[in-house]
């Protein structure tokens, strides 16, 4: 066998050996991720694209988004799912979608559904026996807002407002507190549960909008935001410095993994996405994308694209 023939068999298996996983990834049943058109949009299309290819190669499985009309019926939604696939390996349902859940689970019975309740259930379990049911971990959150407000605010001893919603008040509360624990100067943090209730605040080093209080970024006082949001990072004004993201795309990779490992309910933290990094102080900085979950934005990801 001449040495040309012998290239041309080596290349030829390198090129098999490249195309097997390919073709595996394709032929294992999807996640799919069921969303309304209003959320796409307002989460971002482009935005919704990649955090799908992320998570396909994360899970190695296919992730895609099913797209429902804002208006439709809970019947409608399990067309929808079929129409992209018949034999999902799971698929994910917002809150808002949890009728559409319960009828989906009647009538596939053998395919895993995950509800994501965010950050507050009114579910009765009853009512989703064969569930898998995740919660965004409210405390686990607040803690790490807490740590950022207090590595952006850098020991000057100004104050943190925070805009925070009644329901969540208790929890965001003490969980918000226990990250100044061990300061020497810790800073004053202010809670409000209406931006009603807010006035122009000497010395503010950052603010936190949890829920409510977004009446604020008509300001642009300059303050450093942390925004609890799903919108998309790229819209946001220039004092959003830090973006808490609770949305089913930020939560789709843990929610199969946990669902996988038999975990039937459970809690899963936000992605903490860093926006705006010249707006925080370098050390700062710094010490915040070392925190663990807390990554940087994806927007210069190489993914970038439609």
């Amino acid at each position: 066998m001449n040495r040309k023939k012998i290239i041309l068999i080596i290349l030829a298996g390198i090129a098999l050996a490249a195309a097997v996983p390919f073709v595996v990834f394709h032929a294992r049943s999807p996640v799919l991720i069921v969303a309304d058109m209003s959320f796409i949009q307002l989460y971002g299309e482009s935005r919704a694209r990649r955090e799908n290819l992320r998570s396909s190669l994360s899970l190695f499985r296919p992730v895609k988004t099913v797209a429902i009309a804002d208006d439709s019926g809970d019947d409608i939604v399990q067309f929808a799912i079929e129409e992209i696939s018949s034999r999902p390996y799971c698929v994910v349902f917002p809150q808002r979608f949890s009728g559409a859940a319960r009828l989906y689970r009647e009538q596939n019975p053998q395919i895993g559904a995950i509800l994501l309740e965010g950050r507050f259930s009114n579910n009765k379990p009853d009512d989703f026996k064969g569930f898998f049911i995740f919660k965004t971990d409210i405390e686990a959150d607040f803690y790490r807002a807490g740590l950022s407000t207090a590595l952006i605010e850098g020991g000057k001893n100004g104050k943190i407002v925070v805009f925070v919603e009644t329901r969540l008040q208790g929890q965001c509360r003490e969980a918000f507190l226990s990250a100044f624990d061990g300061l020497e100067e810790p800073p004053e943090p202010l809670f409000y549960t209406s931006f009603s209730q807010y006035s122009e605040i000497p010395d503010l080093s950052c603010v936190v909008l949890a829920g409510i209080g977004t009446e604020y970024l008509e300001n642009f006082s300059g303050i450093p935001v942390v925004f609890f949001t799903w919108i998309d990072p790229s819209v946001m004004p220039n004092d959003v410095v830090l973006v808490v993201d609770d949305s089913p795309w930020a939560q789709v990779r843990e929610a199969v993994r946990m669902a996988a490992a038999g975990s039937a309910q459970g809690s899963i933290n936000s992605n903490f996405l860093i926006i705006n990094e010249k707006k925080i102080d370098a050390q700062a900085l710094h010490k915040i994308k070392k925190q663990g979950k807390i990554n940087k934005t994806a927007l210069d990801d190489l993914t970038k694209g439609p």
